[in-house]
């Protein structure tokens, strides 16, 4: 098995990301995640292709709406995402995905266009971990349900050992860089989700989205399984509550991290998704960038906390309308400001040299 590339699947919410697999075979790279990584059969192909999710929080309970898109040529790809409790998984009955479309256009920036001149050529107008020596205790099987093309597992209990043998019994493989970061969610006692792809046919594009909900008593979003990527991560995190969400981690102040919308909104929605999570404790909304530049570095989740107020927020966006000045104008300009400098300059002359006539004859 590999993992042909991992790429962060797309909890824009609290509590579910950090997935465990990420293994190394072939000719691709291993890479370890926020919130999930792709496994496939040797020979196979599995990449994510698009991460987006919406994390809702009514302050005892977190639900993660999250959007799946990859492009696969197998019909045995597994994605395993951490929850704080054991997670009820569920289809959301999203049409096109109307939940993302929404949010996307709810938190787009304001977009201010401002003309600047520019010189053109047209005419005007144109523009590893310690196990130790006991018997594996293998997690129990909380619930299992098949959503579609996908079949979803609850695993709650047991040690890091015995979680590996069941990963490994069921078709997921983990590199030890991955276990060793999956290691604390185990000691913290949190649960897993395994999702698998099983589709008899290849699969282009995004899936329909998968609904987590679980007891949580804050907003979280896991990354700690991150601290064994390669690569940077970029993951955005949109969440829901009563009132604006600022980050309230450790690691906040070494990532760089950006509010790009925050804004009540619970009467605007139109997405049957976004209106029940708005009127259970979640009318306010955040949208969060967060860039990781040095994963290595990562020593906690990122959890949410209440802003100190709930001032709203959009992010405005200078869109340029360039207007092209053609050179063939340019140059008529400096020719005709050349003519009329050299008529002044020999108007001067001249008139110096009648005056200086002038006077010569008065003299004598």
């Amino acid at each position: 098995m590999a993992v042909l590339r991992v790429c962060r699947l797309v909890f824009v919410v609290g509590l579910l990301v950090s997935v465990i697999l990420a293994t190394t075979v072939l000719a691709w790279p291993s890479n370890a995640c926020a919130c999930g990584a792709a496994i496939a059969p040797g020979g196979a192909h599995a990449t994510m292709n698009h991460e987006v999710a919406l994390a809702h929080w009514d302050g005892t309970t977190e639900t993660i709406v999250m959007q799946l898109a990859m492009d696969t040529t197998t019909d045995n790809v597994a994605l395993v995402v951490p929850t704080p409790t054991p997670a009820t998984v569920t289809a959301t009955d999203n049409v096109a995905n109307a939940t993302f479309v929404e949010l996307d256009v709810l938190t787009a920036p304001q977009i201010q266009r401002q003309r600047r001149w520019v010189l053109g050529i047209g005419f005007p107008g144109a523009a590893a971990p310690h196990e130790g020596a006991a018997a594996a205790h293998a997690p129990d099987v909380v619930n299992q349900v098949h959503l579609g093309p996908l079949e979803a597992t609850t695993l709650a209990g047991g040690d890091l050992t015995g979680l590996r043998n069941w990963l490994s019994d069921n078709g997921y493989a983990i590199r030890p860089a991955v276990a060793a970061a999956l290691d604390p969610y185990v000691r913290d006692g949190w649960a897993f989700v395994a999702m698998r792809l099983t589709s008899t046919a290849p699969i282009a594009g995004g899936l329909d989205p998968v609904r987590l909900t679980f007891a949580s008593s804050r907003l979280v979003y896991p990354m700690r399984l991150s601290v064994a990527a390669q690569d940077p991560q970029h993951v955005i995190v949109y969440t829901m509550s009563d009132h604006r969400q600022q980050r309230t981690d450790a690691d906040k102040s070494r990532q760089l991290t950006q509010v790009q919308f925050a804004g009540a909104i619970g009467d605007r929605v139109r997405d049957p998704v976004l209106r029940e999570l708005a009127t259970n404790h979640g009318s306010y909304l955040t949208k969060t960038q967060v860039d990781v530049y040095q994963p290595s570095e990562i020593s906690s989740d990122f959890t949410f906390g209440n802003a100190p107020n709930d001032d709203t927020y959009r992010q405005l966006v200078v869109v340029y309308d360039n207007v092209a000045i053609p050179i063939v104008v340019i140059l008529f300009a400096g020719l005709l400001m050349a003519g009329i400098v050299a008529a002044v300059v020999l108007f001067v002359v001249f008139r110096r040299r009648g005056l200086g006539q002038r006077r010569r004859n008065f003299t004598m």
